[in-house]
Formats: structure tokens, C-alpha cells, sequence
């Protein structure tokens, strides 16, 4: 699937973490809660963030004695009026540095699910600055009981349901992986570019292949001119033999071509149980592509 963006603003989803920035920034991935924004290869917006367990006063204390000590910032006396709107959703500590008094660094505490959030500001905060207000206006760092997670990053979207824990991921350049586990479940979701490039001297079927790590016959994989899909669901001596090999049975695996944005969408579920029936079609019903 491929959504238009028809909105200055853009939305960031990654790890629990959703919030809107403009479309013209960079989100650059730093970690599993640390996220950098750049602005035409300018660093704008640095933001860290991590889910206290305990009273959420005294970890906001530790967390502001930690940042004066190694920062040499200090609290702010007082919120600008730009800041107030916040205070019913976070309690806000506002860092200021130097003689001039500059905002850097800004540290948010949920009021609702204790998340601190901790924002440092590349260069001193204007007087107005409607971006990075909208920014944090739009932030949610919780989820309603049941409700799926979010993850927009790059120029893509997927919904996963939130016993899916993010595993590992990788950026490289042209193929991004970001895997997930639930129990013995794997999941696997890769974004390849240009694809235009990818296929010049292979087709659809033979990336698959190479992507999940399989090895199946060619004929046995269902083509189309975009897709590309294979099932396992072996049969019970198989099963004993795959395990023998240190590998797991059960698989779905769809490769899609996006042709209007030239771009790859890989989907792949590995267990060593069956597979749910209806997992693989409810993860490609979400998963978008972003022209830009």
C-alpha cells in the first residue's frame, strides 16, 4: 500500500513513541529510545527517552542533578508562555545555559504513564518556535489497553500488535531490517532501495530467497509482477529435520514491489509452531510506503 503526503508535518513512530515533525526533517535512529532530528543535514533536535518505575519527582530530580553536573545547564525559574500548554499533560523542566540565558534542553515527565522524555536543542531556541511546539504537543508515549503500536520511520508505516518487543534493526544503506519476537515468533520486516536497482539482474522470487535465508525451489514460490510469497507448514518428520538443522519450521514470507516509489517491502514470519493464519495478511494491511 502507498499513502500521498499531503501535510507539512509528518508522523514519527518508533519503539512506544509517536509524535509529528516537520516534513522536512531527517528522524535518524540512534537507538532503542534515543532519536536525532536534522534539518538539511543540520542537527535540530536530540530526544532520549525511558519509562520510570518509581516515584517520577525523585527520578526527574536524579535525572536534572545528573545533566547540571555534566552539562553545566541549569533550571529554569520559570516556563515561557509557550511552555504552559504542556503542563497538563507533562511535568516540564526547561535547561538554560550561559549568560543569555538560552533554552537547550528541556526534560518532560509524564503525567500519566511516568515516561521522562529528555529533548537537547541544537541551537538556542527563538523566541516563537511553533515547530518544536507542535512537536511536543504531538507526542504520545502511551497507548490505549489493546491498541497497536506505531512504527513510522524513513518513508514507511506498519501497525504491529504490542506483544510484538523490537529485537534488532539496521539501517544500512539501501535495506533497512527491523526485527521483532513474540515467544518463538520472529518477524522480520525489510524496506530495499531503489528497487529499480535490486531487480536489474535478479527478480522478485531469488530476493526472497535471499532475504528470508531459505532455500526452496523457485516454481514453489507463488509470483506475480509485483509479489512474491511462500507458506511452510511441513509435515511432521520435516519439522524434526529443520530443528536438526538449527532451523525453523514454520515461515510466511511476502515480498512486495511498490512500482510508483520504487521501492521493496519484505515481510517474513519464522516459528517453530504453526503460524496464525491471519498474521501475515493483518501486518501487509498496515504496512505503507510514503512516496517523497
Amino acid at each position: 500500500m502507498t499513502s500521498p503526503h499531503s501535510s507539512p508535518w509528518k508522523e514519527t513512530g518508533w519503539n512506544g513513541l509517536r509524535l509529528q515533525c516537520p516534513q522536512s526533517w531527517d528522524v535518524i535512529v540512534s537507538g532503542r529510545h534515543h532519536l536525532l532530528f536534522e534539518d538539511n543535514f543540520k542537527p535540530v533536535l536530540e530526544l532520549r527517552w525511558h519509562a520510570n518505575r518509581g516515584n517520577i519527582a525523585s527520578s526527574s530530580k536524579t535525572i536534572l542533578r545528573n545533566l547540571q553536573k555534566d552539562s553545566g545547564l541549569f533550571p529554569a525559574k520559570s516556563l515561557p508562555p509557550s511552555w504552559q500548554q504542556l503542563t497538563e499533560k507533562y511535568s516540564i523542566h526547561l535547561l538554560l545555559a550561559g549568560k543569555e540565558k538560552d533554552s537547550r534542553a528541556a526534560l518532560l515527565s509524564c503525567k500519566k504513564c511516568g515516561t521522562s522524555l529528555l529533548f537537547y536543542f541544537f541551537d538556542a531556541l527563538p523566541p516563537t518556535h511553533k515547530d518544536i511546539a507542535t512537536l511536543f504537543t504531538s507526542i504520545c508515549c502511551h497507548q490505549e489497553e489493546k491498541s497497536k503500536t506505531i512504527w513510522a520511520i524513513q518513508d514507511f508505516r506498519f501497525l504491529l500488535p504490542e506483544k510484538y518487543k523490537l529485537d534488532t534493526y539496521n539501517f544500512g544503506a539501501g535495506l533497512t531490517r527491523i526485527s521483532f519476537t513474540h515467544g518463538s515468533l520472529i518477524l522480520h520486516l525489510c524496506r530495499l532501495a531503489p528497487a529499480s536497482q535490486r531487480l536489474q539482474d535478479t527478480d522478485l522470487a531469488r530476493l526472497l530467497m535471499i532475504l528470508g535465508d531459505v532455500e526452496i525451489k523457485q516454481e514453489d514460490i507463488t509470483q506475480t509482477e509485483n509479489m512474491a510469497s511462500h507458506s511452510k507448514h511441513p509435515a511432521i518428520y520435516k519439522q524434526i529435520l529443520d530443528r536438526f538443522k538449527r532451523k525453523l519450521p514454520f515461515h510466511e514470507m511476502v515480498l512486495r514491489h511498490h512500482q510508483e516509489c520504487d521501492r521493496l517491502t519484505g515481510l517474513f514470519l519464522l516459528d517453530k509452531k504453526p503460524i496464525p493464519s491471519n498474521s501475515t495478511e493483518e501486518i501487509l494491511d498496515s504496512y505503507e510506503i510514503f512516496p517523497i
